[in-house]
């Protein structure tokens, strides 16, 4: 089992990191978190079959997070896919994501396709999802501003859980999410110094509070905004200021064990 990053940018791109999402991988099938880009392409540089995608988590519908579905759907019919998929996103997303793939033909599911599903979550804090191949999903509302939103707990039957923040300002709800996890994933779209500039995110600063207040052991931060890719490192060393344990940036298309 392990997890990888498709992405770690913030809304806009660049020549070295693609918007945030992640792959969960295990034993029977993967989980796709999030949903921007070329999805399929950045799957197969990972050597993830897409065949294999048992659901697809849509935290929220900002287009960085949420325009890769219909592309993701499109091409696993035509690559003949039979099983069905489930998308899984807040309640309130349910009917914005069935238009965005009725816009493309895609919505209701073509008879001759595969079934496809736009489930909602609980918005209960460390409510159950779904299980999948080994892997419990477990998700908590977070804050991002207007936009409603959630973070997601990751847990292999054996083996240490990964949290996701996804956009967010510091939040409790994520604090409480990640308690017992072994590591936050947690947005760092700016540094300190820059706080504000877009709202309803965090610093790197903001991370690392949320990791010591959370007790995981490491911290890898995600959704840098394209125009801090040339200071990771600096963005690192100030979320060590508020976080005594491992810190790190993350990597794209690298695998990262998990259980």
């Amino acid at each position: 089992m392990h997890f990888a990053f498709l992405g770690t940018s913030g809304a806009v791109a660049s020549a070295e990191r693609d918007t945030t999402s992640l792959v969960f991988v295990s034993r029977a099938g993967s989980i796709l978190v999030d949903c921007g880009g070329g999805p399929v392409h950045r799957l197969r540089r990972l050597g993830v079959d897409p065949l294999a995608l048992s659901h697809v988590v849509v935290t929220h519908v900002h287009p960085d997070h949420a325009y890769g579905l219909p592309s993701l759907v499109q091409n696993l019919v035509l690559l003949g896919r039979r099983g069905s998929l489930t998308v899984v996103c807040r309640p309130e997303h349910v009917e914005p994501l069935q238009a965005l793939l009725r816009v493309f033909a895609l919505w209701p599911a073509r008879p001759t396709a595969f079934a496809l599903d736009v489930v909602p979550v609980s918005l209960d804090v460390g409510a159950l999802a779904f299980e999948s191949g080994g892997l419990r999903v477990r998700t908590a509302p977070n804050a991002h501003g207007a936009m409603p939103n959630f973070a997601v707990r990751v847990e292999p039957d054996t083996g240490p859980a990964v949290v996701y923040s996804s956009d967010t300002e510091p939040a409790d709800s994520v604090v409480a999410l990640a308690r017992g996890a072994d590591t936050l994933v947690h947005e760092a779209t700016f540094p300190e110094r820059h706080r504000g500039r877009y709202g309803a995110h965090s610093t790197a600063a903001d991370a690392g509070r949320v990791a010591a207040r959370a007790g995981v052991r490491r911290l890898i931060l995600t959704h840098i905004d394209a125009d801090y890719h040339g200071e990771v490192e600096a963005l690192a060393a100030e979320a060590r200021v508020a976080f005594g344990g491992a810190v790190e940036v993350a990597r794209e298309l690298l695998p990262y064990p998990l259980g």
